[in-house]
């Protein structure tokens, strides 16, 4: 029996849409105070997209394109979990389990779909294990390191081949993100070759790779799009058009015509995909996102709302749908903000109607491009100033302004240094000590990890003190609930001090996805342990 009191809103996804939703949200709490508002999203602060790449070349710092959620929104509970399914049947969201091995649900009486994007290299290979995604902070962070190693490591090189591979830096797509971010991989490497003897500024290779016949072809005219490839050319980026990535190996990047391009470095700001928990929904789609209409409500659903990357909202012109942009996903939160408080009340809903107020984007070296209102064009200096003040203008909250004002002036003042951060990248597998007693999963909990006995000794139960088994040194346990997807049917527990190997659920299917012996090995095991003790 459901006794909560207040309806229950729950934002699934941080991004633009999920974050200015809940803003709202909590405005309208005011007239709405039976409004509960949870936003489940991955990490603990909201991303400013659109200033991502300077933080590559170090005009901004690391934190400085990022907000605390729990300060942008709070009147909002947050959960920062990942997102393990979604039941619309039953109302309820599961998250995956943190610090234990149990799942979380949370039921939900509106449910708003803000997942945006992944990176999706499915179908190119070597792309996935050898390019660099620009995505997120993470990728930034990754992209800044790689360029700083490349030009530390080719600096004392004494092979030329070598060298030469380091200091070549691919990049595929040349929409937005792509060019954005080739301006400022150029112009850091550029930067930072100067500070070094060894290292001739005419060695730096810089080369942009799209499909297309200019550059951001989808979000500029013609004449915008012509200029910033000439601007990326005059400082020394070749650009490929017509061809796109087609692989990647450690010592080269694959073009689509055969191609190959002896380089250290690729980054790849295409092809993204809708967030894949969206193919599990029992939800009207198109090439995977969602249908939803001007009012932001699903289509023949009345509690399930969707917003941003991930849905496909008809565009007010008629023409389409609303592009996948920060400006469209502002807005688009407010309008559905207001519908879903106007649906509790029976309340005529809004539909949205904004057309669009046109296109910035950055060129790197105090150069950008600007297209206003459909006709008004701007280049130079000038659109980069304005780049700059609009975005700045748009940063939530006024400590982040004052921070990255501070940022751009101290740039001004003080050259950029080339410090990395380097962070321990999440391991796929790991080594875990239990000690006598303690019980590294227990029956029901959610199957998440493989567990490979390196030394010691494990007893299996079941119920309460059934014994079933005991395994040691070089057995294996835990993979029946990875291979049914389900929940552990049994308890582990340690009658020595153990230590274990832990292959997460991931890294377990990325294994028996590619060695079919290997998966009939873990399912033979798996029948015969089912066999032995039905």
């Amino acid at each position: 029996m459901n006794e909560r009191k207040k309806t229950r809103v729950v934002i699934l996804g941080g991004g633009f849409g999920g974050v200015y939703t809940a803003m709202h949200l909590e405005k309208l709490q005011k007239k709405h105070k039976d409004l509960e508002i949870i936003l489940v999203n991955k990490e603990n602060y909201f991303v400013y997209q659109p200033m991502l790449a300077e933080v590559v070349g170090g005009s901004l710092g690391i934190l400085d394109t990022v907000s605390s959620l729990r300060r942008l929104l709070p009147k909002t509970t947050l959960y920062i979990r990942e997102i393990q399914a979604i039941d619309t049947a039953n109302k309820t969201i599961t998250l995956a389990p943190q610090f234990s091995h149990t799942s979380l649900d949370i039921a939900y009486d509106h449910l708003v779909l803000s997942l945006g994007t992944v990176t999706d290299f499915r179908g190119l290979s070597g792309i996935h294990e050898h390019a660099l995604p620009f995505k997120n902070l993470a990728d930034t962070l990754v992209i800044r390191n790689r360029i700083i190693d490349a030009i530390e490591s080719a600096a004392i090189e004494s092979n030329p081949k070598l060298k030469q591979e380091l200091l070549t830096f691919v990049i595929g797509g040349g929409g937005f993100s792509g060019t954005e971010v080739v301006a400022e991989v150029n112009d850091f490497a550029r930067r930072m070759a100067k500070d070094y003897p060894t290292i001739d500024k005419n060695e730096v290779k810089v080369i942009l790779v799209h499909s297309k016949k200019r550059l951001m072809d989808i979000e500029l005219s013609e004449s915008l799009g012509n200029y910033a490839g000439e601007i990326l050319q005059k400082r020394g980026v070749e650009i490929r058009f017509g061809l796109r990535l087609s692989s990647a190996t450690p010592q080269e990047a694959i073009l689509s015509n055969g191609e190959k391009i002896p380089c250290k470095t690729v980054i790849s700001t295409v092809p993204s995909s809708p967030n894949p928990l969206m193919d599990s929904l029992d939800l009207p789609k198109e090439k995977g996102k969602v249908i939803a209409d001007q009012q932001m409500q699903v289509k023949d659903q009345n509690n399930i709302w969707a917003i941003g990357d991930c849905s496909l909202i008809p565009a007010p012109s008629g023409d389409g749908y609303c592009p996948a942009t920060a400006q469209f996903a502002i807005r688009q939160a407010k309008v559905l903000a207001y519908n879903i408080t106007a649906s509790l009340t029976n309340a005529e809903k809004k539909t949205f109607t904004f057309k669009g107020l046109g296109m910035m984007g950055a060129l790197g070296h105090h150069r950008a491009v600007a297209e206003l209102f459909g006709s008004i064009k701007f280049s130079g200096i000038f659109a980069w100033m304005m780049w700059r003040a609009v975005y700045w203008i748009k940063l939530p909250g006024m400590g982040r302004k004052i921070k990255v004002m501070l940022s751009w002036l101290l740039e001004m003042i003080v050259p950029t240094e080339a410090v990395q951060l380097k962070i321990q990248p999440t391991q796929g597998i790991v080594q875990l000590h239990y000690e006598t007693g303690e019980i590294i999963f227990h029956e029901g909990d959610i199957g998440d990890y493989l567990y490979i006995i390196v030394d010691g000794k494990v007893q299996v139960l079941k119920g309460k003190d059934e014994k079933i088994c005991t395994l040691s040194k070089g057995e294996y346990f835990g993979e029946m609930a990875l291979l049914s997807k389900g929940e552990r049917s049994a308890t582990v527990q340690c009658i020595e001090p153990t230590n274990v190997l832990a292959l997460r659920k991931r890294d377990f299917g990325l294994l028996i996805s590619n060695f079919d012996e290997l998966k009939r090995n873990f399912e033979s095991t798996d029948q015969a342990r089912r066999e032995k003790h039905a």
